[in-house]
C-alpha cells in the first residue's frame, strides 16, 4: 500500500499570485488580488534583529551609555582602593621590613631638613603626631583609671559603685565590674593587655604622616620662617612629662606594653 500524497503547496504566494483575472468593473476593479500571506519572506525569524531596548547592558536608545568623568574616576579609585587594601593584607605579618621603610621615610625627611636648612615648622608638627600615636600605642584599650574615677563619682553620689566593688578593697575599678558580672573565681582576674592603638594601625598612620611631610619638602610654600631651638626645646619638654606620666601609670597599674615571654597582667594595684 503506498503513502499519501500531499499537495506541494508554497506558504509564501508571490505579490501577484496567478489565479483568475481581477473584474474589469466594479468592486475590486483595477486591484490584483493578494494572500494574506503574501510579502512574508520565508525564514524570517533567522535574519539579524535590530538593536532594542535591553538586548545588552549600557545601552540607551541604540546606542552605548556614555560615562562621565565622575563615574570613570569612581571607577578606577575602586579598583586601586581594593589593590592597595590587598598589599595592605600582604604586608601585615611583615613587621620588621613595615617599619624599616617607614624609617626610611624618616631618614629622607630628615636630611631634607638637615641639609637643606628648612621646614621645622613640618618636622615639628610630624613629631607631635608620631609621640601622640605613641602614647596611644602604650596606653591600654580600657584604662583602668577611668573605672576607678567612674567607681569614685558614683560612690560620691551615694551609689554603691561599680559590680562588685564592695566585695573587698582592692575589687575596685574593672576588678569590681568583672567580678559583678562573674562568678568570682581567681580564674578570671586575669585581662589581656589590648592596646588603644593596633601596631599596624600605628604603622599605617605613621608612615602616612612621614610620606606627606617628604612630599612636602618638594616646595619652599610649606617652609615656614621659625626658629627652631624653641621648638625643639618645647618638644623635649613635652615629650618627658607625657612619658613620665605614663611609667607612672604603668606603675600604678603594674603593666607593660611590650610582650617580654610573659602574658601582661594589668589594672591591679
Amino acid at each position: 500500500m503506498s503513502a499519501p500524497t500531499y499537495p506541494n503547496l508554497n506558504p509564501y504566494p508571490t505579490a501577484q499570485p496567478s489565479g483568475p483575472t481581477p473584474p474589469a468593473a466594479g468592486p475590486g476593479s483595477g486591484f490584483p488580488q493578494r494572500s494574506g500571506l503574501a510579502g512574508i519572506q520565508p525564514n524570517s525569524y533567522s535574519s539579524a534583529p535590530g538593536i532594542g531596548p535591553g538586548t545588552g547592558a549600557g545601552l540607551r536608545g541604540g546606542l552605548p551609555e556614555e560615562k562621565n568623568v565622575a563615574q570613570l574616576v569612581k571607577d578606577n579609585t575602586t579598583i586601586y582602593g581594593r589593590k592597595f587594601q590587598a598589599l595592605l593584607d600582604r604586608s601585615t605579618p611583615h613587621v620588621l621590613e613595615r617599619w624599616l621603610v617607614t624609617l626610611g621615610l624618616f631618614i629622607l625627611f630628615a636630611l631634607n631638613v638637615v641639609l637643606r636648612q628648612g621646614w621645622y615648622i613640618v618636622c615639628y608638627g610630624l613629631a607631635i603626631y608620631i609621640l601622640n600615636l605613641f602614647l596611644a600605642f602604650l596606653q591600654p584599650r580600657f584604662d583602668p583609671s577611668v573605672a576607678d574615677d567612674l567607681a569614685a563619682d558614683d560612690v560620691e553620689e551615694g551609689g554603691p559603685g561599680l559590680p562588685g566593688a564592695n566585695t573587698s578593697k582592692s575589687a575596685g575599678g574593672i576588678k569590681g565590674l568583672l567580678n559583678g558580672f562573674s562568678n568570682g573565681g581567681d580564674d578570671e582576674e586575669f585581662r589581656p593587655f589590648i592596646r588603644r592603638l593596633p601596631e599596624f594601625k600605628f604603622w599605617y598612620s605613621a608612615t602616612k604622616a612621614t610620606t606627606i611631610a617628604l612630599f612636602s619638602t618638594i616646595t619652599r610654600a610649606t617652609d615656614v620662617p621659625v626658629y627652631w631651638p624653641i621648638l625643639l626645646i618645647y618638644f623635649l619638654t613635652l615629650f618627658g612629662l607625657t612619658m613620665r606620666r605614663q611609667i607612672q601609670h604603668m606603675i600604678k597599674y603594674k603593666y607593660i606594653p611590650f610582650d617580654l615571654g610573659k602574658k601582661t597582667r594589668y589594672g591591679k594595684k
